[in-house]
């Protein structure tokens, strides 16, 4: 596990989930990132049910600035904003938009043809089995191994969006 080194200038970075077990979170990172999708900006989605070391990440950022962290989390510049009612305040107030003004714009907001916007996609080697199988040269017997190509859920980064 590493934090992101990538500097965050001039980008926005939210923490997410997809899981909707509780409903209200789920909605609230919905909203978040329909605000964001309404003002034609980019931004990278960090989906934490995705992706376990977004969570690790995102612990170890919120305890830098001293917050509890509590989805979604936004960071621009790399700086801590904050959640889902920070966020709709703001972008009530028109707040956000002055933000926004040096952020990247996106034209025609579309979602990858690829992973459909979730940034992962099935492991190429297991098929998000999380497991390889091994030929023995010496013996021609088979072993299962875990696959080293994907991550704790079976899936690798979606090569056409991840950027």
């Amino acid at each position: 596990f590493q934090v992101s080194t990538v500097p965050e200038f001039g980008r926005i970075v939210i923490y997410t989930t997809s899981l909707r077990v509780v409903r209200t979170t789920f909605e609230r990172c919905e909203l978040v990132r329909k605000i964001f999708q309404n003002h034609r900006v980019k931004f990278e989605e960090k989906n934490i049910a995705l992706n376990s070391d977004y969570g690790k990440e995102l612990d170890e950022r919120c305890r830098r600035v001293c917050e509890v962290p509590s989805l979604p989390v936004v960071f621009i510049d790399g700086h801590y904003l904050g959640g889902a009612e920070k966020i709709l305040l703001m972008n009530e107030s028109g707040d956000l938009q002055d933000l926004l003004t040096k952020i990247e714009r996106v034209q025609h907001p579309h979602e990858c043809p690829s992973c459909g916007g979730f940034g992962f996609l099935p492991c190429s080697a297991c098929h998000g089995s999380k497991m390889s199988v091994f030929r023995n040269c010496f013996t021609d017997s088979f072993k299962a191994l875990k696959c080293t190509a994907c991550n704790e859920n079976g899936l690798q980064r979606c090569l056409s969006c991840a950027g």
